[in-house]
């Protein structure tokens, strides 16, 4: 199954509404916003990062926030924490950076999730492809991800 497939799943198990948007390839939220006609903060920004120890976890954001790099760390629990190579992240979450999907489920890796994404009442997330986004409601992807806030 492709991340989407199973985004798909996990959605429906949970009888989790949703809708798909396909549209032009992007690759940065700003895009995303422009090509979904909403504003930056309704994207969902999935982030692989490196932590000192060498652990790899995902930190979802708000799309138009930038990373607080010590906040992060000390939110995971880590004095430090980087960017995961691309090559890693391919490897690890099944797609490329910039499509990463919010969902632990889809491997073994810790979500984090920014408390301010609880906030809206939408948002837009990759499945995984650059040329698809998902809408959900926010409390609903906080409840199917279950990410430590941070």
């Amino acid at each position: 199954m492709t991340p989407e497939e199973k985004i798909i799943d996990i959605l429906q198990k949970n009888k989790t509404a949703y809708e798909i948007f396909e549209h032009e390839p992007v690759y940065t939220n700003p895009t995303m916003a422009a090509a979904l006609n909403v504003t930056e903060a309704e994207t969902v920004k999935s982030l692989v990062l490196l932590t000192k120890e060498k652990k790899m976890v995902v930190l979802v954001l708000p799309g138009d926030k930038k990373v607080d790099w010590k906040k992060a760390a000390a939110g995971i629990g880590t004095k430090k924490v980087s960017f995961a190579k691309p090559e890693e992240v391919l490897d690890k979450v099944g797609c490329e950076v910039g499509c990463v999907a919010p969902f632990g489920q889809l491997t073994d890796l810790p979500i984090f999730m920014d408390k301010d994404l609880t906030k809206k009442e939408y948002v837009f997330f990759n499945p995984g492809v650059h040329d698809k986004s998902f809408k959900i409601k926010a409390w609903d992807l906080k409840k199917l991800c279950k990410p430590t806030l941070v």
